[in-house]
């Protein structure tokens, strides 16, 4: 899984949050590059959302949680 793949699998009122401010900037996740999304979101959401954001795909990436419904 990637990482862009993995936000958008959020649940909706996270994606849609992370989508509005992707919006403000005047991009979206298909307009960003797998290599750029991480420094996308945190100019987007802020760095600490970033961060935990990030935390939550390796988690699902290594396989040690499942990817769960979550909600702001």
């Amino acid at each position: 899984m990637r990482f862009k793949d993995f936000l958008n699998s959020l649940d909706d009122p996270l994606k849609f949050y992370l989508q509005y401010n992707l919006k403000k900037l005047g991009l979206t996740l298909d307009d960003v590059e797998e290599e750029e999304a991480m420094q996308v979101v945190a100019e987007a959401a802020g760095p600490h959302i970033a961060e935990v954001l990030y935390e939550m795909y390796l988690e699902v990436k290594q396989g040690k949680k499942k990817l769960v419904t979550i909600s702001a």
